[in-house]
């Protein structure tokens, strides 16, 4: 398919000490590899370590980075990014690099001309290179069979933190968007499903991250109510016909 520029979003929090090192390493040197046309918006969600301050003094070619000094959370960091978007698709990702940008090549290569491609750890053609504890594992299978069976979803995979998305109905994403918290992707898809988008689950290569900053259970009680909450918003959700 023929993307004429991409937007690369990527949620920062207290990712001081990788958040460079992964951009001049791995992830221009990919771009450029691949002679994509693309822009980088790095948000910084209210970090508490150096990364405001390491965002002040970076330069590197083709990369915004932004932010504000409250915590919002992922959700209201992929919001804020998507707002300040202007390629044709967004993409966000996590700055772990979690998700091997490989699966880029996937997107830049189908035929489907899909409106939202969505990473998937569990897809039979998916490469799980180091796996979650078991803990994790039991918790994303039970949100998985929660989220499928609330909206009626047939999503493998919800939650991966790599997804792209046309701009224009990412951006009306972002305006109706309530949840600030992880569960914000579940609301995606939710309004991807009301308007009747083209979706597309893609195979990843995921390798988990050890160093995680997430608490398994304070999230899980939160990812919960917020989609007792997205599950409410129905008539929010439904993009404007003009």
């Amino acid at each position: 398919m023929e993307i004429r520029k991409l937007s690369i979003i990527v949620p920062c929090y207290n990712e001081g000490r990788k958040i460079r090192q992964n951009l001049e390493q791995k992830v221009l040197p990919f771009l450029k590899e691949r002679k994509i046309n693309f822009e980088i918006i790095l948000v910084n969600d209210g970090s508490k370590d150096n990364t405001k301050e390491l965002f002040s003094v970076l330069v590197l070619e083709n990369v915004l980075p932004l932010g504000y000094d409250d915590n919002r959370g992922k959700g209201g960091a992929v919001k804020f990014g998507i707002e300040q978007a202007s390629g044709d698709y967004v993409l966000y990702m996590d700055a772990d690099l979690s998700t091997d940008l490989k699966a880029l090549d996937l997107i830049y290569s189908d035929k489907d001309n899909a409106d939202m491609y969505v990473g998937s750890r569990h897809l039979k053609e998916s490469v799980l290179a180091k796996k979650q504890g078991l803990v994790r594992r039991f918790i994303g299978k039970s949100c998985r069979i929660i989220v499928n069976s609330t909206f009626k979803f047939r999503f493998k995979d919800t939650q991966c933190g790599f997804k792209a998305i046309r701009t224009t109905y990412a951006k009306e994403m972002a305006q109706r968007q309530i949840i600030n918290g992880f569960a914000f992707d579940v609301e995606y898809l939710y309004m991807a499903k009301l308007n009747n988008l083209k979706i597309k689950e893609i195979p990843v290569i995921w390798e988990n991250d050890e160093d995680s900053k997430v608490s398994t259970f304070k999230s899980s009680i939160r990812f919960f109510k917020d989609v007792r909450i997205i599950k409410k918003n129905k008539d929010n959700y439904l993009f404007s016909k003009e």
